[in-house]
């Protein structure tokens, strides 16, 4: 049973939420706000190469602390960081263990290129780190967004910087830690497919004899009756009726997936340090086992890190980590669809026993060739898949302070990323039955490797003048290297019997690949911070960054940037005035700056040379070198990003209410795009700076104590963030680029990007229902007509039951396959709201997430629509497409009445089974396009602190127990699995498209902390 909760008008429901949440603060001031209020001034946010109070902030930046991360049992940060900073947009691509996700903040700054941002772990580099960092490591995580923050890193930051700073040992005792969490994974939501026997049969007899296939259906559910039989055609309704009235069915959706996915995980660290040194170590294990056989994450990881002050003044730091990450990625599994569609019924030919247990893909398949979707059972035993990477990562520092007010760092890096795919297919799989001579028994191996290198100098100079004038300034230089390496092999023809990939000896390499590249960036860089007694703040950084992915005269680019901000409560005529009481922080900021982006791959500057092979005299075998057809581009350089931001922070009834708002103005220009070059240039392609486009936008965080009396606690955090970008060029003479998604089967969409236009714009073709009988009129000769006025199809002559989509020509009166807008994927506002409840040692959190406005392609639904025999469709489909099969006779009609007698409700109906829709099914279309806002209730955690007395008792310093519910109910219109999806890679063109991905569960999470 589903908690998924429908509803069309979600706007309604969202914003009458958030005033539930923060309607009313109250509850008696004690001694302990002010304390709270002093401490969250004082808090620490850390920025590029250093740290800075908040309140000194001038640049725009959302912070998340431990204690919230620690709040979600989750695998991965990414999980636990959903929602929770406005700006940051967070889309996974399933619910898959392991699955990717999408990360950008406010919208991110490029097209074509990736728009992942830039993570920094304790100084450093390390891509994809939210999934690679242990959550339990993570100290605070700190979201920069505006110039002043993120011009600092240059080149790397246009995409914006997400900083991770770990957990270091602490003075004092010794601490342990254990905290261990078990998850029970469910199946969240189940699509009604057609279920009853006798209707599924009766659908699969009118798509045989509408494709001129009876014989094929009376082999499966007739007992092979001859279609010659008299009686055959006009008896076979009563015969489904008498056979498959009570018949059982198979829920495929409840076999391969209705069970119960365990996760667990168990986290140890140690923390321990005196006034010279501090040590910190941490282990976490983390198994997740999904839905579907065969699939299953293990991750394994060990931290350690030191501290020390050697001498007074000098300081050394040692951290070092490694991972060792395996996800079984269920062969070949393509998706829900092959789920979805499986027959339902083996009818008279197999059991249902046979029909689950045997792979009846080759019998299928031969009676109709269209017949694409394999025994999932069978498959995901017989094609298994699995990608191990392992991350090492150690880095070192020493700084120490000379001449009073100078402090002289040097910290280097080194990471090295192993990782191993591999994926093998034996003699039951679909790729050996349907190919066994050329294909049989086959597996690919994969080989990446990646080292490297980073160090950092940086000169920091901090002084006060006179009580009131602070000065920070900061020098730096930084050198960043990397190296990868690759291999791949394709291999076929296994022996049978054989031991896979183990034993290579006997098979054949059909295919093999090798590559290698590297690149360097070289930079320099300074900041200076200015502080007028705590009111007036300026900062002002530039940063040089040379990049070897540019030729000679086009590495170096300069990136700077300024940020002012006003303290005004600090001002004598607002302190002490009743004002002050009612506002006691208020703080204006004001940032603009460059920074760049070279996202895109090595020694695109140069044409490269191709060894091919040259026949002489007939002759092959003669090695010869050509040019590829990609033209290099020695004048290509960075893109740029010019952002402007404005921020207010407020504070009311000393720091009850809090409030933050943004607003941003980013402009990307010198686009890196793969421009189509003119074949009488010689070459294909060719990377270009051309186009540039602007994301624009608001952001808002609220923090609230609502209540707080006596041992009663209720506080409120909440986050909400618009984004509206706008393509403003593109090439020369080009009004819109194209990129085209999925295919003809499982489901196709075109997505536009055109100028003056926003990004995620989905084309296709107007759906308006079928052509009904009263679009025709029926001739002496029986033969129709379709009536003035009424649209034309593209081709042909249509029929009742036909799909009808929009006319798209100038006189309004044909449709002719014009791509039109069908829909947008980018949402209105993104957000998220979290309730936290205490009560003496009892703690409850509610958290929710939201979207509105953005539209979803329901591709699922697309590649669900009917176009080959024994397949299965949704209910919605099985119980209203258009009849054309008249059950007295067992023949199709072309009667207008008659028609008019078996679809009664036909200006509702869909579409009829005829080899014409089965193309038109294939069209992208706006019946697939639905509104995919959400408002979910993500997690519900209830826990128990035990109280000191006992505590002392059993020699703990802590321990709570705890029970959450993840993704507990969801309110939306979206009819597929789930509104929260990203099939497609790139997020930031092609949003919003949902392919048969795989289901998100909901869990229910019993967890333990405890601290010695």
């Amino acid at each position: 049973m589903s908690l998924i909760v429908k509803h069309k008008n979600i706007k309604r429901i969202v914003f009458p939420a958030f005033m539930l949440s923060t309607s009313f603060v109250w509850g008696q001031k004690t001694v302990n706000d002010s304390v709270k209020n002093t401490k969250d001034i004082e808090e620490v946010v850390v920025i590029g190469y250093g740290k800075v109070k908040k309140s000194d902030l001038t640049g725009s930046v959302s912070s998340v602390s431990a204690k919230d991360l620690a709040a979600t049992p989750a695998m991965n940060a990414l999980q636990a960081l959903q929602g929770r900073a406005s700006g940051l947009n967070i889309v996974t691509a399933g619910g898959a263990p392991g699955a990717n996700a999408n990360v950008t903040i406010r919208g991110g700054s490029s097209i074509t290129q990736s728009s992942d941002p830039l993570y920094i772990v304790d100084g450093f580099q390390l891509d994809n780190a939210l999934n690679v960092i242990n959550p339990n490591d993570i100290e605070s995580i700190d979201v920069l967004k505006g110039a002043s923050a993120i011009a600092i890193y240059g080149a790397r930051g246009s995409n914006g910087i997400i900083v991770i700073k770990t957990k270091s040992g602490k003075k004092g005792k010794t601490t342990i830690t254990y905290n261990t969490f078990m998850s029970f994974d469910m199946l969240s939501k189940k699509l009604d497919m057609l279920s009853n026997a006798e209707q599924y049969v009766k659908y699969q007899y009118e798509l045989g004899v509408l494709q001129s296939k009876p014989s094929a259906w009376s082999n499966v559910f007739d007992n092979n009756l001859g279609t010659d039989v008299p009686g055959f055609y006009s008896g076979a309704n009563q015969r489904i009726a008498n056979r498959y009235g009570s018949a059982s069915t198979l829920d495929w959706q409840e076999k391969m997936l209705g069970g119960t996915g365990l996760t667990q995980n168990h986290n140890v660290n140690v923390s321990v340090g005196n006034n010279k040194t501090q040590a910190f170590i941490s282990y976490n294990y983390n198994k997740q086992d999904g839905l579907l056989q065969n699939y299953s994450e293990t991750r394994n990881s060990l931290r350690a890190n030191i501290n020390s002050e050697l001498y007074k003044g000098v300081r050394v730091d040692f951290n070092t980590m490694f991972t060792n990450n395996s996800v079984n990625g269920g062969g070949a599994y393509s998706g829900m669809k092959k789920i979805l569609l499986q027959p339902i019924t083996g009818g008279t030919l197999f059991t249902q026993d046979h029909l689950f247990n045997t792979q009846t893909f080759p019998d299928f398949s031969a009676l109709d060739s269209g017949f694409d979707t394999e025994n999932p059972y069978i498959e995901t035993q017989a094609s298994t898949a699995n990608k191990r990477t392992r991350t090492f990562v150690a880095n070192a520092g020493v700084e120490f302070d000379f001449l009073k007010n100078f402090t002289w760092r040097t910290a280097g890096q080194y990471s090295w990323i192993n990782s191993k795919s591999t994926s093998f297919s034996d003699q039951n799989s679909r790729a050996f039955l349907t190919d066994p001579v050329n294909t049989g028994i086959n597996g690919n191996i994969a080989n990446a490797e990646t080292f490297r290198y980073q160090i950092t100098n940086t000169l920091n100079y901090n002084k006060t003048f006179g009580e009131k004038h602070k000065v920070n300034a900061l020098i730096g230089n930084e050198i960043w290297y990397e190296e990868s390496e690759g291999s791949s092999m394709k291999l076929t023809k296994f022996p049978y019997p054989n031991f896979g990939l183990d034993d290579i000896a006997n098979a054949t390499v059909a295919d093999k690949n090798t590559d290698r590249s590297s690149n360097s960036l070289l930079s320099y860089f300074a900041r200076v911070n200015y502080n007028y007694d705590n009111r007036y703040l300026i900062t002002g950084t530039i940063r040089a960054d040379g990049s070897s992915k540019f030729a000679e005269g086009s590495r170096w680019g300069y990136f700077p940037s300024v940020a002012g901000a006003w303290r005004v409560s600090q001002e004598n005529f607002w302190q002490g005035h009743k004002i002050d009481k009612i506002i006691n922080d208020f703080k204006l900021r004001i940032e603009y700056g460059v920074t760049g982006n070279n996202g895109v791959s090595n020694n695109l500057w140069r044409t490269n040379v191709l060894l091919t092979d040259y026949p002489i005299n007939n002759t092959q075998g003669y090695p010869a070198y050509v040019t590829s057809t990609n033209w290099g581009n020695r004048d290509l350089q960075w893109e740029e990003l010019r952002t402007t931001n404005i921020g207010v922070d407020l504070a009311f009834f000393n720091s009850r209410i809090k409030l933050t708002s943004e607003w941003y103005n980013n402009n990307v220009s010198k686009m890196l795009f793969e421009s189509v070059l003119p074949v009488s240039s010689g070459y294909s392609r060719q990377y270009q700076n051309i186009g540039s486009m602007r994301n624009r936008g608001m952001e808002f965080t609220l923090n609230t104590v609502n209540v707080k009396s006596g041992n009663f606690r209720w506080t409120t955090d909440l986050n909400i963030s618009f984004n509206k970008s706008k393509v403003l060029s593109l090439e020369s003479g080009q009004l819109n680029k194209t990129f085209s998604v999925g295919g003809s089967r499982t489901g196709m969409v075109t997505y536009y990007a055109t100028v003056g236009e926003e990004l995620g714009d989905m084309y296709g073709y107007i759906y308006q229902g079928v052509y009904t009988t009263d679009d025709f009129t029926q001739n002496s000769d029986g033969s129709l007509t379709l009536k003035p006025g009424v649209v034309k199809p593209a081709t042909g002559t249509p029929k009742p039951g036909d799909m009808k989509f929009a006319a798209d020509n100038e006189s309004g009166d044909q449709f002719t396959r014009k791509m039109q807008k069908i829909g947008n994927g980018t949402p209105d506002f993104i957000g998220g709201i979290s309730n936290n409840f205490s009560y003496k040692g009892f703690d409850l959190a509610v958290f929710m997430k939201f979207s509105v406005g953005n539209d979803i392609y329901n591709a699922t639904k697309q590649s669900l629509s009917p176009y080959a025999m024994f397949q299965n469709v949704p209910s919605e489909f099985g119980n209203n497409y258009y009849h054309l099969i008249d059950p007295n006779t067992g023949l199709a009609t072309t009667n207008l009445v008659r028609l008019k007698e078996l679809n009664p409700n036909e200006d509702s109906s869909l579409w009829s089974l005829s080899n014409t829709n089965t193309s038109n099914i294939a069209y992208p279309s706006s019946y697939y396009v639905e509104d995919g806002s959400y408002l979910r209730i993500a997690q519900v955690t209830l826990g128990y602190s035990f109280p000191k007395e006992f505590l002392n008792k059993v020699m703990l310093s802590n321990a709570r127990i705890y029970f959450t519910v993840n993704n507990l109910a969801t309110i939306t219109g979206y009819s597929g699995y789930d509104p929260e999806v990203s099939a497609a890679s790139g997020v930031t063109v092609t949003p919003g498209y949902d392919s048969s991905t795989y289901p998100r569960s909901r869990s229910y999470v019993l967890g333990l902390n405890l601290t010695f």
